[in-house]
């Protein structure tokens, strides 16, 4: 089911938010509620995606299933979002992700 909470924001900052619906029925009428939160930003031209978050909820009952996608988008843009319309974030962002991919772990090389 799509909605408009699975949109795309673009926020002052340069920075692009992704919601994706992942949802997926898993037994019964139980449903596994998946959101996914991409990232893409202007200094890069919106080229690359990068995956920040996965908001879930399981054992949904097929009834609540937007009531729950609602809430957790809902939390997510009142806190973690908050945090990304701040200047300095897409950079920081960035730092942290280019370090993290050039940081071998023991026994490679």
């Amino acid at each position: 089911m799509k909605s408009d909470l699975f949109t795309t924001i673009d926020l002052a900052n340069g920075v692009r938010v992704m919601f994706t619906d992942c949802t997926n029925r898993y037994y019964g009428d139980y449903h596994r509620v998946s959101i996914e939160i991409n990232l893409s930003f202007a200094a890069e031209n919106y080229q690359n995606i990068y995956k920040f978050q996965t908001l879930e909820r399981m054992g949904v009952s097929g009834d609540d299933v937007v009531a729950v996608q609602t809430h957790l988008v809902d939390s997510f843009r009142s806190g973690t979002m908050v945090y990304m319309t701040k200047d300095g974030f897409a950079d920081k962002f960035l730092m942290v992700h280019k370090k993290r991919k050039s940081v071998l772990l023991p026994g490679m090389k």
